[in-house]
């Protein structure tokens, strides 16, 4: 390990000039407020993902809502990565630029008062990925991997080095840089000739983060045809004494795609993976830094068979989880199953079919699940569909553009 923490002084003052200083944040509860909560729906348009708006409804269950000539752009050079927070900040991550934004809502209007570049201490590289990981912090993570000559005589010819840069809120400023750390060759890896190139939307769990892991093929720079599921796990909050672990409960990689493939419920982390090559979709789960391998859950054989895929989930609580399905890999086809991991039964719910790739996230409250959904069929307005958690039921809510829209998320 290297510590870059002294390196990369110079950096943090340079990114910091990028922020503006006029921002101060009031007590929600007293005084004249910034911001205000809200919910916020995020689109793009004609499959063009720097192509991002958000704009926010009166209410997610009636009437409709237009991006064109309302919504706010935000204008991402490849994506854009949303969350929110209790007070009502919306932070926007520019994938790509690098760019960590702060905005407020108020008046039915978005302004951005801070701006953070974050690629000087993630090794110069603005393809990195963000997570929020309380209502105090959210974390930039990458695994940042360049080619390599073969000296060790094991074939692998990538190497990985992971980067950690703590990022503090509301405030959205540097609250620490952690070592780089080189992504050992396993004696998987070495078997697979694969390596590690990526890591997104970590769970933190007692004293441990989990992070999900991507894989991928020396050669071929793909992720077929490797096995086994894998994660990588860190003491927290130092982010010391990483562990690159695995276990052959199913097959594919486990980081997921812009949403949350990983999350704790009732002291477990529970995991699942992105099935290939006619593998199942599985999940199984981790408790104190390991692999709980005495239990697994084979979702595509509950679910009936077939060739379905995951790449994100989303837990509402008593075990009870509603999971996005590829049902043809490739297809674009994605539906929705409700998985109650008590029972280990799997019910599909009644919404459209939809390009929900990647899509982010979705809102749960009052035994209700909300998710905007924009069908394949275009004969088919998209919406907000509300799911009763307990019956998966399904009611029609807010309408929204039509044409080649797709849905990032209610935020």
């Amino acid at each position: 390990m290297k510590n870059l923490k002294y390196f990369f002084y110079g950096a943090i003052a340079t990114a910091m000039l990028a922020c503006t200083t006029d921002d101060v944040v009031t007590d929600p509860e007293n005084g004249d407020k910034k911001t205000v909560k809200a919910d916020h729906v995020v689109a793009y348009f004609d499959d063009d993902d720097a192509q991002v708006y958000i704009a926010s409804p009166e209410s997610l269950e009636e009437g409709s809502l237009s991006f064109i000539n309302n919504g706010y752009h935000l204008n991402p050079v490849r994506s854009a990565r949303i969350f929110t927070d209790n007070i009502g900040w919306v932070y926007s991550f520019d994938y790509g630029g690098g760019f960590l934004q702060k905005l407020s809502f108020k008046d039915g209007k978005y302004t951005q008062v801070r701006e953070l570049d974050i690629a000087p201490v993630m090794g110069g590289n603005p393809h990195v990925r963000p997570w929020k990981i309380s209502e105090e912090k959210i974390l930039i993570h990458n695994i940042n991997t360049v080619d390599i000559e073969d000296t060790a005589g094991t074939g692998i010819t990538k190497k990985g080095t992971m980067y950690v840069t703590s990022v503090k809120l509301p405030e959205v400023s540097i609250a620490d840089i952690a070592e780089t750390w080189d992504v050992p060759q396993t004696e998987w890896d070495i078997a697979e000739q694969s390596y590690m190139f990526r890591i997104d939307a970590p769970t933190v769990m007692g004293n441990k983060i989990y992070y999900g892991v991507g894989r991928r093929d020396v050669v071929d720079d793909s992720s077929d045809g490797l096995t086994g599921m894998h994660t990588l796990v860190l003491d927290y909050p130092s982010l010391e004494n990483p562990n690159y672990i695995r276990s052959e409960a199913g097959h594919g990689n486990t980081n997921g795609y812009r949403g949350l493939n990983m999350t704790e419920i009732n002291g477990y982390v529970y995991q699942a993976n992105d099935a290939r090559d006619g593998n199942p979709t599985v999940m199984t789960r981790l408790k104190d830094g390991q692999y709980d391998n005495d239990w697994s859950f084979d979702v595509t054989a509950a679910f009936g068979g077939g060739e379905i895929r995951t790449n994100k989930w989303y837990h509402v609580g008593n075990g009870i989880i509603f999971m996005s399905v590829e049902y043809t890999r490739d297809s674009n086809n994605w539906g929705l199953l409700r998985i109650d991991l008590n029972s280990q039964s799997v019910t599909k719910v009644d919404v459209p079919e939809a390009d929900m790739f990647s899509y982010q996230t979705a809102q749960t409250r009052d035994g209700k699940f909300y998710m905007a959904i924009a069908p394949n069929d275009t004969n088919i307005t998209p919406k907000v569909y509300i799911i009763d958690i307990e019956t998966s039921e399904v009611e029609e809510g807010l309408l929204l553009d039509e044409g080649n829209i797709r849905i990032e998320g209610i935020f």
